[in-house]
């Protein structure tokens, strides 16, 4: 089997090149070869399994550093070394193990991913009306604020006018009062 994914990868070295998209599939058909390796042992070097996969490309063998950094920044895989050289599958990695590998780790994670884009576009649509019903609350508060306090000044004003009348009007009895009794 080792065999046949060595043919395999040496034809996609040929087209590498020439397409993009055999570069892809070399990545992922190498990160599964990884992950199945990492499963089958306890530890890994990254560098020694690159030049036992990739012996002829030296632009390949570059990239293997990064791949191998893509199980990590996915949560397949850990360095277990302070040089980042040698690899540990984690539990999340030997769980898609049992599961496919990692085209079936991509796989599902597309559709989760997928799944995720169309909840936050339906998130987004509600957010955004959320955000806009919390605008015109806001504005209807600050619109009833505003009047509150507009009847209050002219509560106090018509209060204090007609605290001034009564007296005024006092005086006035007062002033009635004392003109009579002279």
């Amino acid at each position: 089997m080792q065999d046949e994914v060595l043919r395999f990868n040496l034809i996609i070295i040929k087209h590498y090149s020439e397409n993009s998209q055999t570069a892809i599939m070399l990545k992922e058909k190498y990160l599964h070869q990884l992950l199945e390796d990492l499963y089958e042992k306890d530890g890994l070097n990254v560098y020694d399994h690159g030049a036992s996969v990739f012996t002829t490309e030296h632009v390949i063998f570059n990239s293997t550093k990064s791949w191998a950094d893509q199980l990590v920044r996915d949560k397949l895989a850990v360095y277990s070394d302070a040089e980042h050289t040698t690899m540990r599958l984690t539990n999340f990695g030997k769980y898609w193990m049992m599961n496919g590998g990692y085209e079936s780790f991509l796989m599902d994670c597309e559709s989760i991913k997928d799944h995720h884009k169309q909840n936050d576009g339906h998130k987004v649509k509600e957010d955004s009306q959320q955000h806009i019903a919390l605008q015109k609350e806001k504005e209807e508060l600050v619109a009833a604020r505003l009047k509150l306090t507009h009847f209050r000044l002219v509560g106090f004003w018509l209060t204090l006018v007609i605290s001034c009348l009564g007296f005024f009007l006092s005086l006035f009895n007062l002033y009635m009062l004392l003109k009579v009794n002279k």
